[in-house]
């Protein structure tokens, strides 16, 4: 088997008594579209940064194709311009004073690769590609900030690195470009098949991009998957409170057999198959149980599932609802405790109404209980 493209071990970066990086490793293969994902502060843009070669790291070994390019404890610390990579910074690093092509050249000519016109017809293939070819003799900072941030990847990608860094690179757009931007970026690293990495505090970006999500929280990688399971089936309580709105209470195990398991929480009894817990849990453990609003049912059961397939069903007092573009998003009173669910389509009640929802087992969630746990700060959920 073929070494990873990035390989990353025990980095660690500190700054002053602050601990950044804390003896992160991480591998990314060839082709690969990796995010770096996490809270502000949690060290992913210092991780980035450190790869690049922009910071010196104070510990571990970095390797790219498997040449070492950092070991501080062996002085070994490989140039930026000497790393093989391209990156794209959230500000764009447009120059004002050159044109587009102007800027899309610049590192072929600083690196001395090819002459001048193969530079020339690189550039051009370049712009080409992120459909800017019409604007190759405009100044750059006249672009639109979706078009300068094209032309940010067209300077990246024009000495075809081996690995490609993202610095949160959509967060200075309105939501419409972001998304735009999004599918481009998709596009070219289907198209193109290179090795990336992503740094990003969107969960929406790092879910529809990546191939793999690397989960970050006080300079570690707390949970790495991809993004569907650690989305849908994460196994830290960090990992399902960042990755999307969700509701958690402390539950109590009442109930345990070779069947299964009855946990009494503040908003009722939850009654779980023993093939969908994957925690020992025995009679009295006290645990973590949680289920994401867009995976309850309304009212009415699924005609395809029978009551077993539900852990609870839940009655309380609608006391609010909201619409967004993809959803409506009601808050359940519940036993002096709320909840929240989510439906694709309105349904027929007011705010003082009762209303019943029910859980499916296969959606519900048990960690252990972590009473210092401190909820992630939930952005684009």
């Amino acid at each position: 088997m073929s070494p990873p493209t990035l390989r990353v071990e025990g980095l660690t970066k500190r700054y002053r008594e602050n601990v950044a990086v804390d003896q992160l490793s991480v591998d990314i293969k060839e082709g690969e579209f990796k995010s770096l994902l996490g809270p502000s502060g949690c060290g992913k843009t210092t991780t980035l940064r450190c790869i690049a070669g922009i910071e010196k790291a104070d510990a571990g070994r970095m390797y790219i194709n498997d040449e070492l390019v950092s070991a501080p404890d062996d002085g070994v610390h490989v140039k930026p311009e000497n790393r093989d990579i391209g990156m794209v910074f959230q500000s764009y690093a447009i120059w004002p004073h050159m044109t587009v092509k102007e800027n899309v050249r610049f590192p072929l000519k600083v690196r001395g690769i090819g002459s001048k016109e193969d530079r020339e017809e690189r550039v051009v293939e370049m712009l080409k590609m992120v459909g800017l070819e019409r604007y190759k003799d405009a100044m750059a900072t006249d672009l639109s900030g979706g078009q300068q941030q094209r032309v940010a990847i067209s300077r990246a990608l024009v000495i075809e690195p081996e690995i490609l860094l993202f610095d949160e690179p959509l967060s200075n757009l309105d939501a419409k470009l972001r998304r735009e931007m999004r599918e481009e970026i998709k596009r070219l690293s289907e198209e193109l098949d290179i090795t990336t990495l992503y740094v990003t505090h969107s969960q929406d970006e790092a879910m529809f991009l990546s191939d793999t999500i690397a989960l970050m929280n006080e300079g570690k990688i707390v949970e790495e998957n991809d993004p569907e399971s650690l989305h849908t089936n994460p196994d830290s309580l960090f990992a399902m409170d960042f990755m999307g709105h969700t509701n958690t209470f402390q539950g109590h195990v009442t109930e345990a057999d070779e069947s299964g398991f009855v946990i009494e929480t503040p908003i009722g009894d939850f009654t779980i198959d023993e093939s969908q817990i994957h925690l020992e849990m025995t009679e009295g453990s006290d645990i973590i149980l949680s289920f994401r609003p867009k995976f309850c049912d309304y009212r009415t059961p699924d005609r395809t599932r029978n009551d077993r397939d539900y852990a609870a069903s839940l009655e309380g007092v609608l006391e609010q609802k909201a619409a967004t573009r993809d959803f409506t998003e009601y808050l359940i009173a519940i036993e002096g405790n709320q909840i929240t669910f989510r439906s694709l389509e309105p349904l027929d009640h007011d705010v003082g109404d009762n209303i019943q929802i029910r859980v499916p087992q296969e959606h519900v969630r048990v960690f252990e209980d972590q009473s210092r746990f401190k909820a992630a700060k939930r952005q684009d959920a």
